[in-house]
């Protein structure tokens, strides 16, 4: 458990934010004020006592839970979700970071870079992004800089590449890795450059049929390009969960909450076959669509040797859930791609995605309070909508 985030923090990010659009809207800062306005006072000194010197029921815990996501309610007006209808604000990047950018850039290739044009991308949460035209060699060139927020997610660049060289290696349809900047030293943070894949988001019948079609297919690929390890499904499991445990508490002091649904994974998830590659985030907005070039899947920060059902529970259950209910994601599976679990097993992943959602959204928290940028979606995941899956977890795991 943690003490709420400092005010002064807080109220420091607003300022900052009127001068730098990047950081968040005037109508999310609004949101974020509100919250900071409102909460009152911090519970967790007394909370802590308590934890220390008794034993506090599982129900206690949940109406501590339930107090803290009232008072964090003002948070989701200022976390910009993964609506793929949000128009965001055209950014030109800071001249000083992209002339950094190209002579690294130029280096690595052995070749003349320069730079058109460079603009931020709206929308991503465990990177920043930029949407850069260059002259490669006299070659006009379009390409995206993926550059990590000081471990938002529990992600890293060198996984992520690392993933998407495997897959593109094997045909299956990922942006080309152009160049890897692992030790942080131009930019401050690790990044990566790729190609800008042409394409634009669908949510007709076909274009959710394509990516259901993709994520079979993604399923299909041999998991040795990612781990020869050989484990059993069951011990991939298992680790996966510990993996993510591990991962929370390198940004927050133990939480009984988020305990106990590990430990209730542990007793009830089970594997629903062979170990896949999972994409981790997949769905309508990480799916590119191209009249020549067909579907491409972006964002692979989250890919990792799972369960199938981990991805299939995460689009119809949560991601998809814009779109359409569960029921009819449900019915879509199986008439798509012959997809289809017992009701236990759905309740078992969708468990699961809960868990890991609570364990890597206290990350972006960490992200906000070290700085240097504060941005609105950092404060909002990392206090609302991490409570907000922990109470989707504890739904399930203390029934």
């Amino acid at each position: 458990m943690q003490d709420w985030v400092d005010e002064t923090l807080i109220r420091q990010a607003i300022t900052d934010g009127e001068s730098d659009s990047t950081l968040g809207s005037a109508a999310q800062w609004a949101a974020v004020a509100e919250y900071v306005n409102n909460r009152g006072q911090d519970p967790w000194p007394s909370r802590r006592l308590r934890l220390a010197s008794d034993a506090v029921s599982v129900a206690e815990l949940n109406e501590w839970l339930a107090s803290d996501a009232v008072a964090a309610a003002p948070l989701m007006g200022a976390f910009t979700s993964h609506d793929t209808s949000i128009v965001h604000a055209l950014v030109p990047v800071p001249s000083a970071e992209v002339g950094a950018v190209a002579a690294w850039f130029a280096q690595q290739r052995g070749a003349d870079v320069r730079i058109v044009d460079a603009e931020v991308i709206g929308g991503g949460f465990s990177r920043r992004m930029w949407r850069v035209n260059l002259i490669l060699d006299g070659v006009p060139h379009s390409v995206i800089v993926r550059i990590e927020q000081g471990g938002m997610f529990g992600t890293d660049t060198v996984t992520e590449v690392k993933a998407m060289r495997a897959l593109h290696t094997v045909g299956h349809a990922v942006p080309e890795v152009l160049a890897v900047e692992e030790s942080g030293a131009v930019l401050g943070q690790p990044f990566f450059i790729m190609e800008a894949v042409p394409g634009v988001v669908r949510l007709d019948d076909q274009g959710l049929d394509d990516i259901i079609t993709s994520v079979a297919e993604l399923h299909q690929v041999r998991i040795d390009i990612l781990d020869p390890s050989n484990r059993n499904a069951e011990s991939v499991v298992h680790d996966n969960i510990e993996y993510w445990r591990n991962m929370y508490r390198k940004h927050a002091p133990e939480s009984p909450l988020i305990e106990h649904g590990a430990e209730w994974l542990h007793e009830h998830l089970e594997p629903t076959g062979p170990s896949v590659i999972v994409h981790g985030d997949a769905g309508p907005g990480n799916a590119l669509f191209d009249p020549e070039r067909g579907l491409t899947t972006i964002d692979w920060e989250f890919a990792h040797v799972g369960d199938a059902a981990e991805d299939w529970a995460y689009l119809a259950l949560i991601r998809g859930r814009r779109i359409m209910d569960a029921d009819s994601w449900k019915a879509r599976l199986v008439k798509v791609a012959g997809i289809q679990y017992t009701d236990q097993q759905w309740q078992q992943w969708l468990a699961f995605n809960h868990y890991r959602g609570a364990c890597v959204n206290l990350s972006a928290r960490s992200v906000f309070e070290k700085g240097p940028r504060r941005t609105t979606d950092h404060l909002s995941i990392g206090v609302a909508v991490h409570l907000r899956f922990l109470s989707q977890l504890t739904e399930i795991t203390c029934a």
